[in-house]
């Protein structure tokens, strides 16, 4: 009987972490843009980082998906009364820059609450990436205290983009092993800019832990790569929804990584 020899594709982290999107992703499908998901990715967050930290309880995701808003709130308050209480050992302006952050957050969280748009979640959770890296990785340098561009509160393009830099600003240059410069507040332009930093952002990254198959450096790279990806769906005109989703991504690659 005759057999057919057949060459597997060539595989890298690139691919297979767009492959296993639908399980590092919490979303099935295209990532969503509501009061949910961003409820959700502020859970996650904190979960990286929080726990260990201050010794809190974050809640699951079945308490969150109950009451979104008012979980946040609640996560905030906790936060903000645990770094009081009891202070964070970094030096410097870090401290003071991460309860402005946390004290920022939460004033977003409450006016969530108060059913004022979903822009305020986006802005809760600017501040707890920036409160997370100046509290938890002594990040001294001084951060704006919200993504919006004046006083009003859009969850768009800009925003989402500003709150992702944010992300790169404080974690690529050490865990993603980022050579180059940041770009700085406001001067990326639109999502294809964007995507452009995270494809720089994924090929530095993976120089330098390409070779590692423990499973974080594993996970973190698929994490990496769906990031890149749901950047160049949001480049290509897909919806902001996918700059949620590379946000998304990139804390969890921060936090495997």
């Amino acid at each position: 009987m005759n057999s057919k020899t057949t060459t597997p594709a060539p595989s890298s982290y690139a691919a297979d972490g767009i492959a296993a999107g639908t399980r590092v992703h919490p979303y099935p499908t295209a990532p969503a843009m509501d009061t949910a998901a961003l409820a959700e990715i502020i859970r996650v967050q904190a979960t990286t980082w929080a726990p260990r930290e201050f010794g809190i309880t974050v809640s699951g995701p079945e308490g969150f998906a109950a009451a979104p808003t008012g979980a946040v709130s609640q996560l905030f308050g906790v936060l903000t009364e645990q770094v009081h209480i009891w202070g964070v050992s970094v030096g410097g302006d870090a401290e003071p820059w991460g309860i402005a952050h946390l004290l920022s957050g939460h004033a977003d969280a409450l006016w969530a609450v108060q059913g004022r748009g979903d822009a305020h979640l986006l802005g809760a959770l600017y501040s707890l990436i920036a409160a997370r890296a100046h509290l938890h990785e002594g990040y001294e340098g001084a951060l704006a205290l919200d993504p919006f561009a004046d006083d009003r509160r859009p969850l768009d393009e800009m925003a989402l983009i500003e709150t992702i830099r944010v992300q790169l600003a404080t974690c690529a240059p050490v865990t993603f092993a980022l050579a180059g410069q940041i770009p700085e507040r406001w001067e990326m332009r639109d999502a294809a800019d964007l995507s452009d930093l995270l494809g720089t952002v994924l090929d530095a990254a993976e120089a330098a832990h390409g070779d590692r198959t423990d499973a974080d450096s594993v996970r973190g790279m698929a994490h990496l790569a769906n990031a890149r990806a749901h950047g160049l769906r949001a480049a290509y005109g897909h919806g902001d929804a996918y700059l949620v989703g590379a946000l998304n991504s990139l804390i969890l690659a921060a936090a495997s990584l």
